[in-house]
């Protein structure tokens, strides 16, 4: 058995890549969102998407008034809401679009606003032109890390590949190019739920340059067994590929480039670690998925799909030699919360997963060898 120790991706480590990160605009203290409403906030470390949870909107009607009325009809709106407008022509002298006002006096249909909490209604002047549109919630100011106002909808598109999911993946156009700064020593990339033409893979030493370079075409010939099947099969592409033949330099720099000319790319996970070796694994692997799709039958015998993620399983046993009974332990101990690349067998992708151990257990069966089995749960 092979595992993979990740590296964890952080700023200072991706220090590259042609992936954008302007998904949704920036989340903004100063402004008023209505429900469903989609931002980020990216900074040191944080890169995240979130969506509102609370908020209203409607097309509305105001008064040129001492003082303004507006009219939502059934608004629902209590006494300080925070509430913006925005107009596809002019409001009246006294309101700005997008500046943040407070409900005030409520009635089950109209109310007045005022520019702070409690504070007295706005007088309006002037004339007004166009549609006017309210927008009324109490997520404002309210950070996006407060579950009762923001729902985290997970990394921003550039680092989904970093997260904890296999079935969530970064896209990009044509290619998605990568640079890590190495901490420490790597030697492996592991490259899961991809779809991709070629994966280039290099690595460059501050002193010797480039020690390292690989192309790989992702092409699979898994299941051509005649020439019928070569000719006449879909082409199938490796969906998993894990590199381990690296030269362990320490703090090296390191690309990856996933390339299909004209369209799109994608990547589940990318993990860079080093590799260790532990024991040989016994024949009669059992390797399988856990789904999470509902499959619903209604009384026909009919059945309704809602297509969810799966998980990969895996169980085996593993021989090992009496020295190496605690350090595995120990080193199975040290990652029992943390995901890590186990690998049953270089020769199948379905023995890959990336995920945790769901139990395993030593048994120090004889004087020469220990047994090990492992049951493994990959990352959804």
């Amino acid at each position: 058995m092979k595992i993979i120790r990740p590296l964890q991706v952080v700023d200072s480590v991706l220090t590259s890549s042609n992936v954008g990160e302007s998904d949704y605009s920036a989340y903004s203290t100063s402004t008023v969102y209505s429900t469903g409403t989609i931002v980020q906030q990216v900074s040191t470390n944080v890169h995240k998407v979130y969506e509102s949870l609370t908020g209203s909107t409607s097309v509305v009607t105001m008064t040129i008034a001492s003082p303004c009325v507006v009219t939502w009809t059934a608004h629902g709106l209590a006494a300080n809401t925070p509430i913006s407008f925005t107009t596809t022509g002019t409001l009246p002298t006294g309101l700005v679009a997008s500046t943040v006002y407070y409900v005030s006096a409520p009635t089950t249909d109209t109310f007045n606003v005022s520019a702070t909490i409690g504070g007295a209604a706005i007088n309006t002047s002037g004339s007004q032109s166009g549609t006017i549109t309210a927008i009324g919630s109490a997520n404002y100011n309210k950070p996006v890390t407060n579950t009762t106002y923001w729902l985290d909808r997970g990394n921003t598109n550039r680092w989904r590949m970093f997260d904890s999911s296999v079935t969530s993946q970064t896209s990009n156009t044509t290619s998605i190019a990568l640079q890590f700064a190495a901490v420490g020593r790597i030697d492996s990339v592991a490259l899961l739920n991809v779809s991709a033409a070629t994966a280039q893979i290099t690595m460059t030493d501050a002193t010797d340059g480039v020690v390292y370079n690989k192309t790989i075409t992702l092409t699979s010939d898994g299941g051509i067994t005649d020439w019928y099947a070569w000719f006449f099969d879909p082409i199938e592409r490796t969906s998993d590929l894990v590199v381990t033949d690296m030269p362990p330099y320490a703090n090296a720099t390191i690309n990856v480039t996933l390339t299909d000319t004209g369209n799109t790319v994608l990547c589940g996970a990318c993990v860079l670690g080093q590799v260790k070796e532990v024991g040989d694994v016994e024949v009669g692997v059992r390797t399988g998925i856990q789904d999470y799709s509902v499959k619903t039958q209604d009384s026909f015998g009919n059945y309704t799909i809602l297509e969810r993620a799966f998980r990969k399983t895996l169980n085996f046993t593993l021989w090992i030699d009496p020295a190496d009974v605690d350090p595995l332990q120990k080193l199975l101990a040290t990652y029992r919360a943390t995901p890590i690349i186990y690998i049953a067998s270089d020769d199948y992708q379905s023995a890959i997963v990336y995920g945790f151990y769901k139990d395993f257990s030593i048994d120090i069966a004889y004087t020469n060898k220990s047994v090990c089995t492992l049951s493994l749960e990959g990352l959804a």
